[in-house]
């Protein structure tokens, strides 16, 4: 048991905070950096071309499965970007407070590019705007769908006479128009095809649900973003506790060696 403990006292990582400058939670450099994000978003509307008619199956647990794990792999990048980010902001906020505390200026540009809790939500924001903007009319303007009706054989036409037989077979006659609705609800389900994979094209009152909430269900991949970019301090913190650890490390091995030193010196010495 004693062994164990050591082996965990040993194994878990030390951690270091040091005093960072906290920047601007929103700027023109982080909006530029939620254009980061639009393109990711737009790789993710390609894959989701190429890869959601490959993920529609009858088996419902698969089919559930496969394209959920679809959405966490969306949101695992942009998980891992934002904590990269968050990351590179604190290092550049610790320079700057060290700076701040030498009594030199601090450059605006600076504040822009240093870490503050809130710029990863400002930065997802931006970055999923354009998607919202076409999601929010299209979750209001969303209707369900129903069996389009299909062109009539050329042997009816010869029916048409009959009241009896006209009058719904003007129904078919109606022409169909592409409409703005058509649009978004085309635009929107490219970027949350695994969602309405999920729902499948079968059910149309899941699929009216999907379109309801796809504002809500655009927003959860960039979601890990934020999440990711508030790591930022604990990997910042990570890194120098594995320096702390590796000074430790060398001063122990250079001590030892020192007294190992003075200890053959001694010795030679009481020879002599």
């Amino acid at each position: 048991m004693q062994d164990d403990k050591a082996k965990k006292k040993k194994n878990k990582q030390q951690l270091v905070f040091k005093p960072y400058k906290k920047g601007n939670w929103h700027s023109a450099a982080a909006a530029k950096r939620g254009l980061r994000i639009l393109l990711y978003y737009l790789v993710f509307i390609f894959m989701n071309v190429i890869l959601g008619s490959a993920l529609q199956f009858e088996n419902t647990v698969l089919r559930v499965t496969l394209n959920l794990l679809l959405v966490l792999a969306y949101a695992t990048l942009l998980y891992m970007d934002g904590a990269r980010l968050g990351e590179s902001e604190v290092a550049l906020g610790e320079i700057t407070y060290a700076r701040e505390q030498a009594g030199k200026a601090v450059d605006p540009k600076d504040l822009d590019n240093c870490f503050h809790p809130l710029k990863g939500v400002f930065i997802c924001l931006v970055g999923v705007l354009v998607p919202l903007l076409l999601a929010v009319p299209h979750a209001f303007l969303a209707e369900k769908q129903v069996y389009a009706l299909q062109s009539l054989p050329s042997w009816v036409n010869g029916y048409a006479g009959h009241d009896e037989i006209a009058l719904p077979l003007q129904y078919y006659a109606q022409e169909y128009s592409f409409r703005l609705e058509d649009f978004l609800r085309m635009a929107v389900r490219m970027v949350i095809f695994p969602f309405a994979n999920i729902a499948t094209t079968d059910n149309a009152d899941a699929l009216l649900l999907v379109d309801r909430l796809s504002p809500l269900l655009i927003c959860l991949p960039a979601l890990g973003f934020p999440l990711g970019y508030l790591t930022g301090p604990r990997s910042r913190a990570l890194v120098h506790g594995d320096i702390a650890t590796s000074t430790k490390r060398y001063d122990r091995r250079r001590n030892k060696a020192i007294k190992a030193r003075k200890a053959r010196t001694e010795k030679k010495n009481e020879l002599i």
